[in-house]
């Protein structure tokens, strides 16, 4: 038999064992009837979400990004950068690109974050002319390589080929910089009713009015941070009304160039690229101001959301709705309009070699297919290529003679019938 001193200390550590596992169980179970801490948590996380949701939709008095979780360490962190640069706009790492001035050639790395989200959606805005041509070249070059094996060959449709060149010029009809507004900015005034719809609940059901305080402050705060014109300075710190014509392209190998046509209506994208450098963009006294107060009172608020107790779960309800608007406007495809870039199609020139349609593209707009020949082929041309520029570049010489040659008759017969007119006044007398 088990001694009787054995025995009770054995029905001691059973009945311990018993009580510490009612005892997790109740908190467990505590944790999720009322989870207190964990919405304090999530509001530290999500800062780089924030940012993009700003940065797309910012620019208008008012920027409709929600509350969410992320707000928080969004501040904090423009708390830490305000003692610095502070720049609100995002890097430009999303989808790096070229541009290209087509008048002198002049190739530039992109650093705006507006030039980086008009390429990176190209392939949603692009017309549908441009994917026309596309699948055609697509066709031909799959025509061609059937042509090239034994009959029978089962070939493949690749999946790229030639450059795709497609040719826009800046809307005559809208200002640049000023953003069209979207379902996706609109989104923003609806998400945020339904916020302050959820939060409160709780007044009806328990008379708790902790939940709708917070989330409109929330919301307040989060207009306050986007209605800076900091965010307007930054998003198009450029001059307007250029003439230069414009090249964006991913580099060598990438499948489509976009053109740019100079008409005086449009941003000068040489700004826009190395805006992101300048030292014009940087934070003024007032911004950094603004941020520091506005930094304290999220923090302040994260403070207030700690001694909610009661009704958490609409608190979360709110964050996770705002959450969901946030991570859907930071990454939604839109067209270049919405960003303060309205281009109208003017058409499109794709080959089945990058090679010809350069040639072609520099056939009928000067500087812009030479612009773009030490991006797609860096090395050295082969005698046939050379020759086939060197034979377009004799016809443009013989294009601006008679040009010049047209000018200058048209001089002299304005002078002649300027000396008629003015021998026939003699006529009259």
């Amino acid at each position: 038999m088990m001694p009787p001193i054995s025995s009770f200390v054995l029905q001691l550590l059973a009945r311990e064992n018993i009580s510490h596992l009612a005892a997790t169980s109740n908190e467990l179970r505590q944790q999720w009837a009322q989870p207190t801490d964990v919405f304090n948590v999530l509001l530290l996380l999500g800062g780089d979400i924030v940012n993009k949701a700003l940065a797309q939709l910012s620019g208008s008095v008012i920027t409709p990004v929600t509350f969410s979780f992320g707000w928080v360490s969004y501040a904090v962190k423009t708390l830490l950068a305000s003692v610095g640069e502070a720049k609100l706009m995002p890097s430009a790492t999303e989808s790096p690109c070229l541009l290209v001035t087509a008048k002198n050639g002049y190739i530039r790395s992109n650093a705006s974050w507006v030039i980086s989200r008009i390429l990176r959606d190209y392939e949603s805005w692009m017309d549908p002319a441009i994917r026309l041509r596309l699948e055609e070249m697509l066709d031909e070059r799959q025509l061609y390589m059937r042509q090239k094996t034994k009959k029978g060959t089962i070939v493949p449709r690749p999946g790229q080929t030639g450059l795709c060149i497609s040719i826009y010029e800046p809307s005559k009809s809208k200002t640049a910089g000023e953003p069209t507004r979207d379902l996706i900015y609109w989104s923003g005034l609806a998400v945020a009713f339904i916020q302050l719809a959820i939060a409160a609940v709780p007044i009806s059901t328990s008379g708790d009015w902790s939940i709708l305080m917070i989330t409109m402050g929330g919301t307040v705060l989060a207009l306050l941070m986007g209605s800076l014109p900091q965010w307007r300075n930054e998003k198009w710190a450029c001059r307007h009304s250029s003439q230069n014509t414009y090249i964006l392209t991913r580099g060598n190998g990438a499948q489509h160039a976009i053109v740019i046509l100079g008409n005086g209506r449009g941003l000068n994208l040489e700004d826009l690229a190395v805006a992101g450098q300048m030292k014009y963009t940087s934070t003024n006294i007032l911004t950094r101001l603004c941020l520091v107060v506005l930094s304290i009172l999220w923090v302040s608020l994260l403070i207030t959301a700690a001694g909610v107790r009661r009704n958490t779960w609409f608190l979360l309800a709110v964050g996770c709705t705002g959450m969901l608007q946030n991570m859907f406007v930071a990454g939604w495809r839109r067209n270049p309009s919405t960003l303060g870039v309205h281009l109208d199609f003017q058409g499109v020139i794709g080959k089945m070699t990058a090679m010809d349609a350069l040639l072609t593209v520099e056939d009928k707009y000067m500087n812009v297919g030479r612009s773009l020949l030490p991006i797609f082929f860096p090395g050295k041309l082969l005698p046939e290529e050379e020759a086939r520029w060197a034979k377009l570049s004799a016809k443009v010489v013989q294009e601006k003679e008679d040009a010049r040659a047209k000018t200058q008759v048209k001089t002299m017969t304005m002078g002649i019938e300027s000396w008629t007119s003015h021998a026939k006044t003699f006529e009259k007398r």
